[in-house]
């Protein structure tokens, strides 16, 4: 008969070890001193390497006329190509151990 008498009775007991505790953190909490609250501030050394930071920014638009003709003259996706083989020429045959 105890035990069933305990097992209705736990939860109201827990709710109210809930609330003294609660009641007992809150009555405590503007005795606390303040030197606490001062030392929530962050270093210096903490925010510096933001201070300096700055946002992407896109470039201005450009005609695209433009820039085809620029690439025309410098003679088209072909010197890019010629560019690139001529890389690999000069590298082709180095690091091997034949």
């Amino acid at each position: 008969m105890l035990k069933a008498f305990f097992r209705h009775a736990a939860p109201p007991a827990r709710a109210g070890f809930f609330w003294a505790s609660a009641l007992w953190t809150c009555a405590w909490s503007p005795l606390t001193p303040a030197a606490y609250a001062a030392e929530a501030a962050p270093p210096e050394a903490a925010v510096a390497p933001f201070r300096h930071y700055q946002g992407w920014r896109d470039e201005p638009l450009q005609d695209w006329r433009a820039a085809s003709d620029r690439v025309g003259a410098i003679g088209g996706w072909r010197t890019y190509l010629r560019e690139s083989q001529q890389q690999n020429d000069d590298a082709e045959h180095t690091g091997h151990g034949h």
